[in-house]
């Protein structure tokens, strides 16, 4: 048995011993102890999704991943009932699949991941029963079949080429994952298959060059909280256990996971295991995702067509000036109560609010949406002690939504951050990212400007309308906006080795990794002020924090190390900073300056889909070399 079998083999075991769970995915480790022939299995919480599926709840396709993976792996299986599988396949007919079907729900379909959810499942399900009629929308199973495949084949080859708007996501990147893995496994049809086999290639080469120690720790396009600051790693670390033997098995129900395990046709290729586990002395991965409304139409995007519309949903682009009126005519041809009671209410309140700067002649860009995951430029320098991480100068000022900049890591997903917050609320995250940040990187150091303003954008409120609750209700308009007047970092001392406070900087050792993080005002430490963890408050509308690394492999001991960067001559000049980084020479930057070192000017756009030792590849070809020692691989789209 190879080491990538036995890597699988134990997670199928440790995924069998574990509690069932309920919910939508709570029994995916019931498939590993199908796989396994591991009795008995636990038919209540299998019941559990799909009453969850009956009732069209809000992330129902995520049930599917695990429902197609049993009914195509284990139909004859001896410890399932036939009384379940027919449950199963009732559900299965019955089921909504995309969202201009009959039915009033509260199902998003539009997101990114949800997107090639709904549509493998609705391919996969018309594969089991073709000639079949599904009641919900009157069509047969070969019916559904082509009309998702058309779904599926755009979506995987948009990604292809420039990359994804939930961006490096380490729990977005789940949801998009499984779905794949399930069409390389079941597809019959050969071109789907494949593609989906390739995508994944691409992405586990994304998390390959952007993991540390098997956390994706990177900047992500969407996150929460708890997947950047848990100790033991996000929603990825099992999948990288499985796929690089590195990370650890944090969680038995993870999509991903099940599905890579079980998987017999999927298999992580080799070269990409022994990229992840490569540990050169430092590695810089430049990487570009996503793209920019005015490049929408180029790309075949057209807001106002239901096929094409959809990158531009997914990318959160509804609200913009140019877009707003259309995403609402286009939504009064599909069938969704979510998006009535979650996007409508936010869209006209952010169209009313360009009206009001209008009429008041208060001049805007017509980009208020905060839920925007345009074009990003992203860098990764990494070494064997710690990881360093920005999206380069990415939509500074904007109104934020669960996007994350920037972040430093070191050994034991030890993380270092700052951000402004979008509400003092620890409990309700939906909106955890505030004005966003320009931030900058070179090498092992990373600038971020804050710039938050006074008051809040003229306009009218969001109006809720009466049913809407919890994450089933709209977004608050830009007038509603909370302008914390103070900045936060994150920054667990407890996991220090050594912390060293001096002259306005905040070292830390953490084996041999360092870091330096100075706030341009003064700093007080809070035990549960971000996020209920550990950290810093900085008061203040405008900051400059200033980050840099160090290791001791290269800088020496930690104290003559601390000395260097604390007597390093910094100079402020309003929202522009000026710094003699140690090792790399002055840096500048400001809010309106380009990023410079040593007098030259650092790019921060068009950076090419990946541009690191492994590989090149330009922004919207499609077409991946990728290297390593005497192996070589190419992919093409």
């Amino acid at each position: 048995m190879s080491p990538y079998e036995q890597r699988k083999r134990a997670f199928l075991e440790y995924s069998a011993q574990s509690a069932s769970g309920g919910g939508r995915t709570g029994f995916l480790s019931q498939l590993c102890r199908l796989e396994l022939n591991q009795g008995p299995i636990d038919e209540d919480c299998i019941r559990a999704a799909l009453e969850h599926v009956n009732n069209r709840n809000d992330c129902a396709d995520f049930s599917f991943v695990g429902l197609m993976r049993l009914c195509y792996q284990y139909p004859q299986h001896s410890l399932l009932s036939p009384k379940l599988l027919e449950e199963i396949h009732t559900t299965v007919l019955n089921f909504k699949y995309w969202v201009d079907e009959p039915g009033h729900d509260l199902m998003f379909y539009w997101t990114e991941n949800h997107q090639i959810l709904f549509n493998t499942a609705e391919y996969l399900a018309g594969q089991l029963f073709p000639t079949q009629t599904f009641p919900n929308a009157n069509l047969t199973g070969a019916q559904h079949m082509t009309k998702a495949r058309t779904k599926i084949l755009n979506w995987i080859n948009l990604r292809a080429r420039i990359g994804f708007s939930e961006w490096d996501s380490n729990c977005y990147y789940d949801e998009h994952m499984a779905p794949l893995i399930n069409l390389a496994d079941f597809a019959a049809d050969p071109t789907i298959s494949n593609a989906a086999s390739k995508l994944l290639d691409v992405m586990f080469f994304d998390i390959a060059v952007d993991s540390f120690n098997g956390v994706f720790a990177t900047s992500h396009g969407r996150t929460y909280p708890r997947h950047v600051l848990k100790e033991e790693g996000d929603a990825l670390t099992t999948t990288q256990k499985i796929a690089f033997d590195k990370g650890a098995f944090i969680s038995s129900n993870s999509m991903t996971a099940v599905s890579l395990a079980t998987s017999y046709r999927y298999q992580v290729p080799e070269i990409i295991q022994q990229i992840a586990n490569h540990t050169p002395e430092e590695i810089t991965n430049l990487e570009r995702h996503s793209f920019n409304l005015e490049n929408a139409q180029a790309l075949g995007i057209d807001p106002s067509d239901p096929e094409t519309a959809m990158p531009m949903w997914a990318a959160g682009m509804f609200a913009n000036r140019t877009t707003a009126e259309q995403t609402l005519k286009l939504a009064d041809q599909f069938q969704s109560g979510c998006f009535d009671l979650i996007i409508r209410p936010y869209v006209h309140a952010v169209l009313k609010t360009y009206d009001a700067l209008d009429k008041a002649n208060i001049a805007h860009d017509g980009d208020m949406d905060r839920r925007t995951l345009s074009e990003v430029n992203k860098i990764t320098y990494r070494t064997p002690d710690y990881q360093l991480t920005c999206a380069q100068d990415f939509r500074k000022g904007k109104l934020g939504f669960q996007q994350h900049i920037w972040q430093a890591t070191l050994n034991n997903n030890t993380a270092v951050f700052t951000l402004h917050r979008g509400s003092e609320d620890n409990k309700s995250l939906k909106y955890w990212q505030g004005r966003l940040p320009r931030a900058a990187q070179i090498k092992n150091c990373a600038i971020a400007i804050y710039n938050i303003p006074d008051q809040a954008p003229l306009g009218p409120p969001t109006e809720f309308p009466p049913e809407s609750q919890g994450n089933a209700s709209p977004s608050p308009a830009p007038s509603e906006e909370i302008l914390l007047p103070y900045t936060v970092a994150a920054f667990p001392r407890q996991k220090f080795d050594t912390v060293i406070e001096q002259n306005g900087w905040i070292c830390a050792q953490k084996d041999d990794g360092y870091i330096a993080l100075k706030s341009q005002h003064p700093t007080q430490w809070t035990s549960d002020g971000v996020f209920e963890t550990e950290g810093l408050i900085a008061h203040g509308r405008q900051n400059i924090y200033i980050c840099q690394l160090g290791r001791q492999a290269i800088d020496g001991d930690f104290n003559t190390w601390c000395d260097k960067i604390t007597s390093s001559i910094i100079t402020y000049d309003g929202l522009s900073v000026t710094y003699h980084a140690p090792n790399l020479g002055e840096i500048h930057f400001g809010w309106e300056d380009p990023l410079t070192c040593k007098g030259q000017e650092v790019s921060l756009r068009n950076y090419p889909r990946f541009d690191n030792p492994y590989c090149h590849t330009e922004y919207n070809t499609g077409i991946y070399n990728i290297q390593f020692q005497d192996q070589q691989m190419q992919l093409t789209f």
